[in-house]
């Protein structure tokens, strides 16, 4: 074998196989899923309690009124729901944790952008 000849190639180990390169690529669309929908979940809620003071005449004003344990149930119902029926696995306790502090700071901004300044 010489320098350069045709047995001279790459070897294998130094680009990831096909199938990791997919598995990798799935990984990332489902991640960028579940954040996009904690999210979009996160300014529901806030829209949801904005409109539920309204119609009781009470003002939105002051801070976020959600907690992170309301935030969890939130994210544990509706991503469990759209992952089933996209036929993506369920959501891990990893996934599920990430998604419900992105929905609590997602409805927190969300309510701030709303919020009445309180009076004397």
């Amino acid at each position: 074998m010489s320098a350069g000849g045709p047995d001279d190639t790459e070897p294998e180990a130094s680009s990831p196989p096909e199938a990791e390169t997919i598995a990798s690529a799935r990984a990332t669309e489902r991640r960028k899923f579940i954040e996009q929908r904690a999210i979009a979940l996160g300014q529901s809620w806030a829209q949801g309690w904005r409109r539920d003071l309204q119609q009781q005449g009470r003002a939105v004003a002051g801070g976020w009124p959600g907690t992170l344990r309301e935030a969890r149930t939130y994210v544990e119902r509706a991503l469990a729901t759209e992952l089933r029926g996209r036929k993506m696995t369920a959501i891990s306790t990893a996934e599920r944790e990430a998604a419900t502090k992105v929905a609590y700071a997602s409805a927190r901004n969300e309510w701030r952008k709303h919020v009445e300044p309180e009076g004397p």
